[in-house]
């Protein structure tokens, strides 16, 4: 036998079991994972008025609703036109959370944890002074991150709705 048909024999061998066993390993792969539902959460900024008075206290606060479940953490932030607004702090929420704000001119960014979740949905308020007639209308809810309290990543799932009026 010459070295030519011991090198076809040897490639043929290796082709035969290859083709083996890739049909030895045809078997449906089936995942044992269950994957839990991400439950649905809707975040929106709550404003005391509307259209409040040049030279007034505007209070906003952002709520976040989940459909099953509670938030357990979240980073976020409000953008705001720094000609009709000011920023003027935070108010404190009694709640065992853990929250922290960085404000610049026209963006105030929050994060916040707790590890029983926020049970009421609000998770940050603060006071804006009001610098220009209509200046409720340009602020807007941006949330970056958001986490159930069973870890779930709730941001696929999140809606920011439209600014909400609240009563006093």
């Amino acid at each position: 036998m010459t070295s030519n048909q011991l090198l076809r024999r040897k490639r043929a061998s290796t082709l035969v079991a290859t083709a083996l066993l890739s049909v030895a390993c045809s078997e449906p792969y089936r995942s044992t994972v269950v994957q839990n539902p991400v439950p649905a959460v809707e975040a929106a900024l709550l404003v005391s008025d509307s259209a409040p008075p040049v030279g007034g206290t505007l209070l906003v606060s952002v709520q976040a609703v989940a459909k099953q479940g509670t938030v357990g953490s979240y980073t976020a932030r409000i953008n705001y036109d720094p000609a009709a607004l000011r920023f003027d702090g935070e108010i404190a929420i009694n709640d065992k959370g853990l929250r922290a704000s960085n404000s610049s001119p026209g963006l105030v960014r929050f994060a916040g944890a707790a590890a029983t979740g926020f049970t009421d949905g609000r998770l940050a308020s603060y006071t804006f002074a009001v610098l220009r007639p209509n200046s409720a209308r340009t602020l807007s809810l941006v949330v970056d991150e958001m986490h159930m309290i069973d870890r779930l990543d709730a941001k696929t799932t999140l809606t920011v709705a439209p600014n909400r009026v609240t009563s006093r």
